[in-house]
């Protein structure tokens, strides 16, 4: 082959490569568009939307409740445009959410700053339960075990036992406390009966409230029933699963109890009425719960930063109905305002005291 002819192919050849090139350029892109995809900006309008889609699909109470979400919608996106601050947001995000009146809903900003939702537990709830009152007045010999979270000892003048169970949360030095119990319980082990109090309990860790309530029962109890969020639907669940408690192998208090609660215990605290309820030597004292049982939360990050957490679970009774946004009533209802405890009464433990005296 000439030199000349050996030129020109190869010239040819270079100039079918460049196109080629050129060709597949726009086709490489196109593929990483497609693949990367754009996704949803850091923009007033998608975070709101983001929010907003994420409860409508994925949270678990919309059955028993009444809300007209896709209404909440419209009212609460109508104050949103591109100049919307992160703080008028935010309040508005915890606008939408506070209709949810769920006690598991929460919203994180990048400061770590948490919002509730508006709830009954209000601080005269909580100033209506005094442990320095308790600890002075009620018990003999009061001790503290749990990491901080038990305070028991003998109710005074009554041959009766007393433990408050302020937390199931997780202890902050890592420390299995909900283990302590069992000393707790073989120290009122003799106790006529024993008051149980969980007013002002938020929940925390399942294993704790349950592992607390096993302490205490001479038998199998189903609970409750959940039902995990199968799709986007709001009626979209899989089947009702049985929660169940076994009695513990060991320590344990089979005799008459009672069981305090207030507007403030919710979560664990509730799952842990709920439990002792089943049985025929347990009555719970004091106000309704607050009605925040669903045990599962899922978590949602925004393209701001901010971060949801959301019930995706439906709590039962067996006969269908739900607590959700009710709370478990009490069998005997009595409640202590803030006046009550500064004046130095405890007039829901006062109640247990007498109801198991005669008992």
């Amino acid at each position: 082959m000439s030199d000349w002819v050996f030129h020109s192919v190869l010239i040819i050849t270079r100039m079918k490569i460049s196109i080629f090139i050129l060709l597949l350029i726009p086709l490489v892109s196109g593929c990483e568009k497609i693949l990367i995809g754009t996704g949803p900006e850091n923009t007033p309008s998608d975070n709101f939307n983001i929010l907003w889609t994420t409860i409508d699909e994925k949270y678990g109470l919309f059955p028993v409740s009444d809300l007209n979400w896709d209404s909440l919608h419209t009212v609460y996106y109508s104050q949103i445009d591109e100049s919307t601050s992160d703080e008028q947001l935010w309040n508005i995000c915890s606008g939408l959410l506070s209709h949810l009146k769920n006690g598991h809903i929460s919203l994180y900003n990048k400061n770590y700053t948490r919002r509730y939702c508006p709830d009954d537990a209000q601080p005269d709830v909580y100033s209506g339960v005094s442990i320095d009152l308790i600890k002075s007045k009620y018990l003999e010999e009061p001790k503290v075990s749990g990491e901080g979270f038990i305070v028991y000892g003998k109710l005074k003048n009554s041959g009766l036992g007393y433990i408050m169970i302020s937390s199931f949360y997780y202890a902050a030095n890592g420390r299995d406390w909900i283990l302590d119990m069992d000393q707790v319980i073989t120290e009122l082990q003799e106790c006529k009966g024993i008051v149980i109090d969980v007013r002002n309990n938020g929940g925390g860790y399942l294993r704790n409230d349950e592992y607390a309530a096993s302490l205490f029962l001479d038998r199998e109890v189903v609970y409750y029933y959940s039902k995990q969020k199968t799709g986007p639907g709001h009626d979209d669940f899989g089947e009702a699963t049985a929660k169940t408690i076994y009695p513990r192998e060991g320590p344990g208090f089979t005799g008459k109890n009672t069981v305090l609660t207030n507007r403030a215990t919710a979560s664990g605290g509730e799952a842990f009425a709920l439990a002792l309820g089943n049985l025929p030597y347990s009555v719970q004292i004091g106000d309704t719960t607050l009605g925040a049982i669903g045990e599962v939360s899922h978590v949602a990050q925004l393209p701001n930063g901010w971060t949801l957490y959301y019930p995706c679970t439906l709590s039962l009774y067996p006969d269908g109905t739900s607590p959700e946004g009710i709370g478990v009533i009490p069998d005997i209802v009595i409640n202590n305002t803030p006046m009550d405890v500064t004046s130095g009464r405890d007039f829901v433990i006062e109640k247990a005291i007498e109801y198991l005296s005669e008992q």
